[in-house]
């Protein structure tokens, strides 16, 4: 791959140093503004061109030595050649960016920045395991064992007993698979042969309370703020064991007294149940249904029996109009933010206080932009660090009308 010695201009989205280059804009990963470095060009498109920092030849007075061995072949983290301060005020920056109203009044919450995953998912390939390398499907060798993001009991190698119990899992997964795997890897040995090698059963674990669990086959417990959920296998929850409460008990702070809540994206139920005390009527909805019948469960289980659960395709269209009881929407969307049609139902239900916590600041900026056409202001920006050491922080804003 092509080599360059370019000089780093400013940090942009996603982990990125930007710099230019023969009129093309240059992101580089693993560099620091002001730095002059030899990148590994990794993809060259027509305008925007993509490096790794192979060579620092002048160094910021800001970098650190990266205290993991895999740090940019592996791709999870972005930040581990600066210290986790600066990494909190480069996101705070990155976010005044895109909210310039609120330069200087964002509230940033932090936790540990090591051992904060509850979860995680390592790949399997033969006696490999862990984390695939950046943009490929080959396995880095004992990240499973070593990576720091990730809490302690979820480290994995050939001689824990999860790996032995995933061991006898993974053998009758493989028997009941068919001849024709989703995703193979063919070898031709002659015109006439091929070796079609299956792909494996990733190995997913969650923290489940004092013990560690398969979370795709098996639901999950957690105990927080006086609060009991159970999780369905599969299903999402956030995975920093450290701000959990500190998220919900922001969102108490900033949501009505007695409020009727409207819970878009409401999963197994975690913040409305969570905050049973401070509303007086809920409403959530969630496409999933396994999702639906666990926020139902757990609404029982913590003593609410007057919220209402809903299966809905929230992708699909507007919301109905006999929601527009609801003056006060908590969200919490995927990545993909709202939909044209949650939009449209913003103008025509006119919710009072909308309460949006998102993972992709992208995204929460364009559908908070649409919804101030609609007349809404942002009175309230978070930012809780879920992700230490990545480019990825989770953003919480307040609108009201």
């Amino acid at each position: 791959m092509e080599k360059l010695r370019i000089k780093l201009e400013k940090w942009v989205n996603g982990g990125y140093c930007l710099a230019h280059h023969d009129g093309h804009a240059v992101f580089v990963e693993g560099g620091i503004p002001g730095e002059t470095v030899d990148i590994t060009l990794s993809k060259q498109g027509k305008k925007e061109w993509f490096g790794i920092v192979a060579t620092v030849i002048e160094p910021s007075p800001l970098r650190i030595p990266s205290d993991c061995p895999v740090y940019l072949e592996c791709g999870g983290c972005s930040y581990r050649h600066i210290s986790y301060e600066e990494e909190l005020k480069l996101k705070t920056s990155l976010l005044e960016f895109m909210f310039p109203n609120a330069k200087g009044k964002i509230e940033v919450s932090f936790g540990p920045s090591e051992g904060y995953r509850n979860n995680v998912q390592w790949q399997v390939e033969g006696n490999q395991i862990g984390f695939f390398a950046k943009n490929s499907h080959n396995i880095i060798p004992s990240s499973s064992n070593h990576c720091k993001n990730v809490d302690k009991r979820l480290l994995l190698d050939e001689t824990n007993e999860i790996w032995k119990q995933n061991q006898i899992r993974r053998s009758k997964w493989n028997q009941k698979q068919t001849p024709h795997p989703i995703q193979t890897r063919i070898h031709k040995k002659n015109q006439n042969h091929s070796l079609i090698q299956k792909k494996e059963k990733p190995i997913s674990l969650r923290l489940s309370q004092d013990k560690v669990v398969f979370y795709d086959l098996e639901e999950t417990n957690f105990h927080f703020l006086n609060t009991k959920l159970k999780v369905p296998s599969k299903g999402f929850f956030q995975i920093n064991q450290f701000l959990l409460d500190t998220w919900i008990q922001t969102i108490k702070r900033l949501l009505p007294i007695e409020a009727n809540v409207l819970e878009l994206f409401c999963g197994c139920g975690t913040i409305g149940i969570a905050l049973r005390d401070q509303i007086k009527t809920l409403h959530g909805i969630e496409s999933h249904d396994k999702s639906i019948q666990y926020a139902k469960q757990n609404a029982k289980t913590n003593g609410v029996n007057s919220f209402v659960y809903e299966v809905m395709d929230l992708y699909l269209k507007p919301l109905p109009k006999y929601l527009n009881k609801y003056s006060t929407w908590i969200v919490n969307p995927p990545r993909a933010g709202l939909s044209k049609g949650l939009i449209e139902s913003v103008a025509h239900l006119q919710p009072k206080t909308i309460l949006y916590s998102s993972c992709n600041p992208n995204t929460l900026r364009r559908d908070t932009t649409s919804m101030e056409e609609l007349g809404y202001q942002i009175d309230s920006l978070h930012l809780f660090d879920f992700f230490p050491r990545t480019n990825h922080y989770e953003a919480l804003v307040r609108l009201q009308k």
